[in-house]
C-alpha cells in the first residue's frame, strides 16, 4: 500500500508528492537503505533513487557512507529555505508584474481608448511613478522647479538620472531664467540632457511634470504629503506636448554637456554630477 501523505503543506512547499513521500519515510523510519523505501513508498526502485538524489540536492537528505549507502531526513527547520524561496519568487513576480503592469495597461488602452490614471503617495510612490518614464522611447520633456531638489528628493532623483543616462533616453527641461538656474546648470554636464531657459517664466512653482509616449506626470516637491500622478492619455498628452513645444522654441536652449566638450572639459565617457538632473 502507498504511503499517504501526512503533511500536504511539503508540496506547497515546492517539493513534489514522491519527494514528499520519501521525506516523511525517513522521517518515520531513519536512516534506510534506498530499496527498504520502494515497497512502503508505492514508487518503482529508479524513483526512489531519482528522488533521494532530488532531496539531497534540496538540503533534505543525508548520505551516510559505508558497508550500504543510507539515506537520513534532514531535520524539518531545514524545510525553512523552502518557505525563504518561495518568498523570493513572490517577490521577483512581484517585482516583474509592477514592471508589466503599465506596458500591459497601455496595451489596453490602446484598443479600448480608455484613460489611466495612477496616483502615488509618499517619496516612494514618487520613485515608482518616475520609473515609469525608464520605459520611454521617446524623448523626455519636462518643466521642474530645480529650488525643490534637496534632501530625499535630490537622492531619489540621482540615481533616476543614472538609470536614465544608462538607458540613453534624452531629456528636455524647460526652466525660469534666472541667475540661480542658470548656475545649477552651469555645473552640470549630463548626458542626453538639454535646458531651455525661458525668460519671465515662474520661479519656484514646488511641482515638475514630464510628457513623454502618451503619458503625463505630474508630481509635488514640497509639503509632508507628496502626490505624484501618472496620466496615460494621448489628447492630454497631445495638449501638453504641443504647449511644451512652444516654449521650447521661445527658450535659449543650451546643451551642457556639448559646451562643456567642446571647452575640453569633459570627454564622450563622463558621468553626471550628484545634482544633475
Amino acid at each position: 500500500m502507498s504511503h499517504q501523505i501526512h503533511f500536504p503543506i511539503l508540496e506547497k512547499l515546492g517539493l513534489s508528492t514522491g519527494e514528499v513521500v520519501i521525506y516523511e519515510l525517513l522521517l518515520e523510519s531513519g536512516r534506510s537503505k534506498a530499496r527498504d523505501l520502494v515497497v512502503p513508498s508505492g514508487l518503482g526502485r529508479g524513483n526512489v533513487y531519482n528522488i533521494l538524489l532530488q532531496l539531497e540536492a534540496k538540503g533534505l537528505v543525508l548520505t551516510v557512507q559505508g558497508n550500504k549507502t543510507l539515506y537520513e531526513a534532514v531535520e524539518p527547520s531545514h524545510l525553512q529555505g523552502l518557505v525563504d524561496s518561495q518568498l523570493r519568487s513572490v517577490k521577483e513576480l512581484q517585482a516583474s508584474f509592477s514592471n508589466a503592469l503599465d506596458g500591459l495597461a497601455s496595451m489596453y488602452n490602446l484598443s479600448t481608448g480608455k484613460p489611466t490614471v495612477q496616483v502615488f503617495e509618499g517619496l516612494e510612490g514618487l520613485e515608482k511613478s518616475i520609473e515609469d518614464s525608464l520605459q520611454s522611447k521617446t524623448e523626455i520633456c519636462s518643466f521642474i522647479d530645480v529650488k525643490s531638489l534637496t534632501g530625499e528628493l535630490a537622492a531619489i532623483n540621482v540615481q533616476y538620472v543614472k538609470k536614465r543616462i544608462n538607458k540613453k533616453i534624452q531629456k528636455n527641461i524647460l526652466v525660469a531664467d534666472t541667475s540661480e538656474t542658470r548656475e545649477f546648470f552651469a555645473k552640470q554636464n549630463t548626458p542626453f540632457t538639454k535646458v531651455g531657459f525661458i525668460k519671465g517664466y515662474p520661479e519656484s512653482f514646488s511641482t515638475a511634470m514630464e510628457i513623454y509616449d502618451g503619458t503625463i506626470s505630474y508630481f509635488t516637491l514640497s509639503g509632508d504629503k507628496k502626490i505624484s500622478v501618472v496620466i496615460k492619455d494621448k489628447l492630454i498628452y497631445q495638449t501638453h506636448k504641443t504647449q511644451f513645444d512652444w516654449l521650447w522654441q521661445q527658450a535659449e536652449i543650451i546643451d551642457y554637456e556639448a559646451k562643456a566638450s567642446e571647452a575640453g572639459l569633459i570627454d564622450g565617457n563622463s558621468t553626471s554630477s550628484s545634482k544633475a538632473i
